[in-house]
């Protein structure tokens, strides 16, 4: 199976996806991706979310792997109780502030947007320095406000894509103020007793994960999947929908032993 396919896959995928082609600027071959220039890099951002999708559209029927723990995966030494005994819970383990999480965020969601309805999708923000601390809060107050799914992707793209200094909260401030909040209304709900406790029950819950760095997934807070150990942030999407359909069928296995 070719990894990327042909052109015409890749263009009609672009196509439907609302993406003009940009063969003129980018050449595929198998494994590679070559970069011509003349391409921005929120572009190349919405070409990968086509390509993952393709991908995951177009692995081969009966194709399997099997990941093993402590080569391609950890397992928690203490799991983490779940919201929901119900929902097979997966978690990103990210932040606004690096790099690898804003390349992996177009991946994550469009994988996200194909959950089945057992799975439930969560994000935990890590905090590890003073940066990480400010868009942590940053995180839930964006939650509080009820504008967290219009604000994810324009947060990391003024950060990374645009070289915005954000790691202030009155920087912060001011960039909310474009999606109609009232600085001192940011300010107060920055500050609130519900997102700082929030804050620090993230960081409670990324001391138990363990983690050596971000981005990372936790499946139904027992397995722990980093792309070092995946060898990709691709594998890693993949080591997680194998975990998830391990944990869907073990607790088949049990509802089936209590019957």
């Amino acid at each position: 199976m070719a990894l990327f396919g042909t052109k015409a896959d890749l263009t009609v995928g672009m196509k439907a996806a609302g993406q003009e082609s940009v063969w003129e600027h980018e050449v595929i071959r198998p494994g590679l991706i070559f970069n011509l220039g003349g391409v921005s890099s929120e572009m190349i951002r919405k070409v990968a979310i086509v390509l993952v999708c393709w991908l995951a559209g177009n692995m081969a029927v009966g194709e399997s792997f099997d990941y093993e723990e402590g080569t391609h995966y950890a397992e928690l030494v203490i799991p983490l109780k779940t919201g929901n005994k119900d929902k097979i819970e997966v978690t990103e383990y990210f932040s606004y502030g690096c790099p690898h999480c804003y390349q992996f965020d177009p991946m994550i969601t469009a994988w996200e947007e194909n959950l089945e309805g057992d799975v439930s999708f969560s994000r935990t923000p890590a905090i590890w320095n003073k940066d990480y601390q400010v868009y942590a809060q940053t995180y839930y107050a964006a939650k509080a406000l009820d504008i967290s799914e219009k604000l994810h992707t324009p947060l990391f793209q003024a950060i990374h894509a645009q070289r915005k200094r954000l790691n202030d909260p009155k920087l912060m401030a001011v960039f909310f103020s474009d999606f109609g909040i009232d600085p001192v209304d940011f300010a107060k709900v920055y500050n609130s007793f519900g997102v700082r406790a929030s804050v620090q029950q993230a960081e409670a819950r990324g001391r138990a994960y363990r983690s050596g760095g971000v981005p990372a997934i936790i499946v139904n807070g027992k397995y722990r999947i980093e792309s070092q150990m995946a060898g990709s942030n691709s594998n890693m999407l993949r080591i997680t929908d194998y975990l998830v359909q391990k944990e869907r069928d073990m607790m088949k296995s049990q509802e089936s032993a209590s019957d």
